[in-house]
């Protein structure tokens, strides 16, 4: 399956509906004329984006310096377009979305790249269980020394997307969910504002102070698993408005063409066992022994270090990613330890 991207635009072709297209296209060239013409169907234009077989439209943003940037470049591994195709899924038919997988830049890159790619504004909001009420109605910078009390309200009127991390920190008590009230809850969907204008003209509705959120208004959440992770599960109202996607590490093929492409002068063999050992170190195996998990996303960092300095360790690298002799007790130093005896061949240059 292959996949074009070119700046903000991004479209994936080869599907089984568009093979069915170009066959049938063939057949009526040579049954017709006696050739064969395909004419190029294009999935993205100015005013759209498309991945696979969804498809949304563009619109230029109030705020450019609020939309990511430098999240999509090059090309994209498959595991990630299936995210954000389903990303891109849940917008098209209005829905929040809920991204839960380990700890990691993982889910908050999909929402990077989601945002870019859209052309999309991105607002940020961190919770804790010291989140309060007026957190959610404005944020306090520092500049240059100098408080500034900037209005998070504003976020709602316009096609904006907030990002909101460590959902499972806050759900610890009560009141945390009525403060999520002003961002979820309290929300005015499409239909409930047509039934106020049936009502009531929209002088009235200026009159008493209320105001349409915009339809292209989205939250996307991200959180730990809980149980594993140490958290509050999700109250079932607030569970109910998101739709939740396991985002997963990337799957071992297209982690290897990452460090490929990142150090491309280190040998496969070397690239391919540092990656055996990290996913050994994140599997169920490793997890119901209580060891901690490997920082898969810092490998391309290692194999930018390899490739740098080819005199250098790899084992010593793991090393300083995963200090197992300073975090883990005898037994669990003792399964690493074999897990290294294992895959560290003479390659490894210890």
């Amino acid at each position: 399956m292959q996949t074009i991207f070119a700046g903000t635009r991004l479209a994936r072709v080869g599907m089984t509906s568009d093979n069915a297209v170009r066959r049938i296209r063939l057949l009526a060239g040579l049954i017709n004329t006696g050739t064969a013409s395909v004419k190029p169907r294009f999935l993205c234009s100015d005013a759209r984006v498309s991945i696979g077989d969804v498809s949304i439209p563009l619109k230029q943003p109030r705020n450019p310096e609020l939309v990511p940037v430098k999240y999509a470049n090059g090309t994209l591994p498959q595991s990630t377009m299936r995210h954000l195709r389903w990303i891109m899924q849940k917008d098209a038919l209005g829905q929040d979305v809920f991204l839960i997988g380990p700890p990691g830049p993982l889910r908050r890159a999909l929402a990077m790249q989601y945002l870019e790619i859209t052309k999309r504004e991105a607002e940020y909001l961190a919770l804790s269980r010291d989140s309060t009420e007026t957190d959610l109605k404005q944020r306090r910078e520092i500049r240059s020394g100098s408080a500034f009390y900037i209005d998070q309200v504003h976020v709602y009127f316009s096609d904006s997307i907030i990002s909101s991390f460590q959902f499972e920190k806050i759900l610890n008590c009560s009141w945390h969910i009525s403060t999520l009230k002003y961002l979820i809850f309290d929300l005015v969907t499409v239909e409930e504002s047509l039934c106020l204008l049936q009502d009531h003209t929209k002088e009235e509705l200026d009159a008493w102070k209320l105001v349409r959120v915009d339809e292209r208004f989205r939250v996307i959440a991200l959180g730990l698993p809980v149980p594993r992770y140490k958290g509050n599960p999700l109250d079932p109202p607030l569970r109910s408005r998101f739709q939740a996607r396991d985002v997963n590490p990337i799957p071992f093929k297209d982690h290897l063409d990452l460090l490929t492409e990142a150090a491309p002068n280190i040998s496969s063999d070397k690239t391919s066992l540092m990656l055996s050992f990290a996913t050994t170190m994140i599997s169920q195996e490793s997890s119901s022994l209580g060891l901690p998990d490997f920082p898969t996303d810092n490998l391309v960092s290692a194999a930018k270090i390899l490739s740098a300095l080819p005199e250098a360790s790899a084992q010593r690298l793991l090393h300083r990613l995963y200090p197992y002799d300073v975090i883990l007790g005898k037994e669990g130093r003792t399964a690493v330890e074999d897990t290294l005896k294992v895959l560290t061949p003479l390659q490894w240059y210890i």
